[in-house]
């Protein structure tokens, strides 16, 4: 495969898609909660100019797959009349629950807000996957997600850490200055600089001096928490997460769980972080119900459900880069996940999981390579041929106590 297909491209957006194999690929990332309408009006928009697939990422964004160069301008027009409120600035990223979470040691959207404010006129010099996390506490913790620059509240402020790194602590009226001139430091470093990179140029403690950053307080720690399954709001309320097996669904099946989200008596309905949509505002009897609509739609309605622990992207024959098939394989290799996640990528590109993957199948030319603790673009431990692909990564797996 040549370099220019193993290039994964920036990150794709309305005016500028991506090309993935299965043609372009629009983001979105809605700064406030989505109406029923607005997911009914995207998921009719994505069967009419896409190839009907839809996908919440990892982070939480919404993705629309298989557009051409003359439908991604009516796509762009078509989420202007749904009039989904998309980031003006820079794109902050918080709970889903901001705001609703009980257990919350903050409301980040104020802070998110000025900090995307603030830096609107740094974006075109920023690298474009730079990124700012607010993990207020709560049931949603942001810690999985990889950031230039995270917060984290403590209750009277916000701990730092920068690309993993902690960096001190902050108090709140200081917190939106700081991460602005943080990103500052990344626009002057230049258009692709990273804080990783550009710490071991700086340097951490000399970063920490600039910005009256007092190293030495560590992060709390926070576990990560799956978004699947009902959580109780501050308003007696709940929200009811659903996941996307492997992260996608199809539109008419996104379509049909909106009627019966709206038709349950919830309110709104939000992308979360971990592939997963949360139906917000449900009574709590009603909850039950609902994740059964959610579960025969072919939905994730349960947190252990194998399902959870695989990474597949859309493969064959969605994807004219794969070279394998990859959801039926990633169906029937879930339950032998036992421990860490699987992957199944159809190609070297690795769209669906760029990280390491305790176990990850590649589709090659010829056959599929099977690769431990790595990714699609490591050397495979071993190659197989496809008609004893699922086998061969069974065995593994069913081997695979730790």
């Amino acid at each position: 495969m040549s370099a220019t297909a193993m290039r994964r491209g920036a990150c794709p957006s309305l005016p500028a898609p991506m090309p993935t194999g299965d043609g372009l690929l629009a983001r979105l990332q809605p700064v406030e909660p989505m109406t029923f309408d607005h997911v009914v009006g995207l998921a009719r928009l994505a069967h009419e100019l896409g190839n009907g697939i839809l996908e919440v990422t990892a982070r939480g964004k919404l993705q629309i797959r298989g557009l051409t160069p003359v439908s991604t301008p009516r796509l762009e027009e078509g989420v202007a009349t749904l009039a989904i409120a998309l980031p003006d600035g820079f794109p902050v990223e918080h709970s889903a629950l901001a705001g609703l979470d009980p257990a919350a040691h903050a409301d980040p959207r104020t802070l998110a807000a000025a900090i995307s404010e603030g830096a609107t006129s740094l974006v075109p010099r920023l690298a474009p996957k730079a990124s700012v996390t607010l993990d207020a506490g709560g049931a949603l913790s942001l810690a999985a997600l990889k950031a230039d620059i995270a917060l984290t509240a403590t209750g009277t402020g916000w701990t730092v850490t920068l690309a993993g790194r902690p960096a001190g602590t902050v108090e709140d009226a200081r917190a939106a200055g700081l991460v602005v001139a943080l990103l500052g430091d990344l626009a002057q470093a230049g258009p692709q600089a990273r804080m990783d990179e550009f710490l071991a140029r700086e340097g951490l403690a000399a970063l920490a001096a600039r910005h009256a950053l007092t190293l030495g307080a560590d992060t709390p720690a926070r576990e990560t928490t799956d978004p699947v399954g009902p959580h109780a709001l501050n308003d007696g309320s709940f929200a009811l997460g659903v996941g996307l097996a492997f992260g996608q669904t199809r539109a008419e099946a996104l379509e049909a769980l909106m009627q019966a989200a709206r038709a349950a008596g919830a309110r709104h309905a939000e992308p979360a972080a971990g592939r997963a949509l949360l139906l917000v505002g449900l009574a709590r009897a009603a909850v039950a119900g609902l994740a059964a609509r959610a579960d025969a739609l072919g939905f994730i309605t349960q947190a252990d459900d194998p399902r959870r622990r695989v990474f597949a992207c859309a493969g064959r024959p969605a994807c004219a880069s794969a070279r394998i098939e990859t959801h039926a394989l990633a169906v029937a290799l879930a339950p032998h996940v036992r421990r860490g996640e699987l992957h199944v990528s159809g190609c070297a590109k690795g769209c669906a999981h760029p990280a390491s993957a305790r176990l990850t199948i590649v589709g090659l030319d010829e056959g599929a390579g099977l690769v431990v603790e790595g990714t699609p673009r490591d050397v495979p431990a071993w190659r197989v041929g496809v008609a004893r692909l699922a086998e061969a990564a069974r065995e593994f797996l069913d081997k695979d106590e730790g």
